[in-house]
C-alpha cells in the first residue's frame, strides 16, 4: 500500500511537471506625456481619442477619454492596435495641442507607444466693427484675410495661441479717408479675451 501511494506520488509529480507554461502577451498601450513649452508637465488634460479625423474635428463619437496626472502623463491600456487621433485641452487654464493629433501609424501591438506633446497656451480675441462711418471691412490677422467682409455692429471671435498678432482692418466702401485702413498690434493672453472695436 505504501508503495502505490508513493508511486501515485511521482506519478502527480512527474504530470505537474509536464503541463505548459502558457506566456499571457503584454497589453496594448498607448501613452501620452503633455508639457509647456519649458518641458514642465501639465496636468489635469482631457486626452481623447477617436477613431478617425472626422471625429476629431467634430469632438464627436469620443472612444476613450482620460485626464494626465500630476506628471502630465496618461496612458490607455489594452486598447486595439489601430491608427488613433487624439485632442489634448485644458479648458480651465487654456491649453491645447495644435501641432500632433493622430499617431502616424497604428499603436503596436503587445507593446507600449508613448507620444510627448508640447502643448500650446491659447486665448480669445474678438474684432467688432464699431466705425463710425459703419462701413463693412475686411479683417486680415498677420497678412490672412480672417473676414472678407466684417459689417458694421457685428462681432467676430478666434481662439488663437498666446502672442502678438498683426491685425488688419480695411475699410471696402464709403469715404475712403483717415481711419479708413488701420493696423493693430494685438498681443493674446492665455485664458484672457481680448477685444478690439474698429473705430
Amino acid at each position: 500500500m505504501k508503495i502505490c501511494i508513493a508511486a501515485l506520488i511521482v506519478c502527480v509529480l512527474i504530470l505537474g511537471s509536464c503541463t505548459k507554461h502558457v506566456t499571457k502577451p503584454s497589453p496594448t498601450v498607448f501613452s501620452l506625456h503633455c508639457s509647456d513649452d519649458l518641458t514642465n508637465p501639465i496636468p489635469g488634460v482631457t486626452v481623447n481619442l477617436y477613431n478617425d479625423s472626422t471625429d476629431w474635428a467634430n469632438g464627436t463619437n469620443i472612444i476613450y477619454s482620460a485626464k494626465t496626472n500630476d506628471s502630465g502623463n496618461v496612458s490607455f491600456t489594452g486598447i486595439p492596435s489601430q491608427r488613433y487621433y487624439f485632442s489634448c485641452h485644458d479648458t480651465a487654464n487654456c491649453w491645447i495641442n495644435k501641432a500632433a493629433y493622430f499617431t502616424g501609424n497604428p499603436v503596436a501591438p503587445n507593446t507600449t507607444t508613448a507620444v510627448g506633446l508640447t502643448l500650446t497656451a491659447y486665448g480669445t480675441l474678438a474684432v467688432k466693427n464699431t466705425s463710425a462711418n459703419k462701413s463693412p471691412y475686411e479683417i486680415k490677422i498677420n497678412g490672412k484675410v480672417w473676414q472678407a467682409s466684417l459689417a458694421y455692429g457685428q462681432t467676430i471671435t478666434k481662439i488663437l495661441p498666446v502672442q502678438t498678432y498683426s491685425v488688419e482692418s480695411i475699410q471696402l466702401s464709403g469715404f475712403i479717408g483717415y481711419g479708413a485702413d488701420i493696423s493693430y498690434g494685438i498681443t493674446v493672453n492665455q485664458c484672457a479675451s481680448t477685444l478690439q472695436d474698429i473705430p
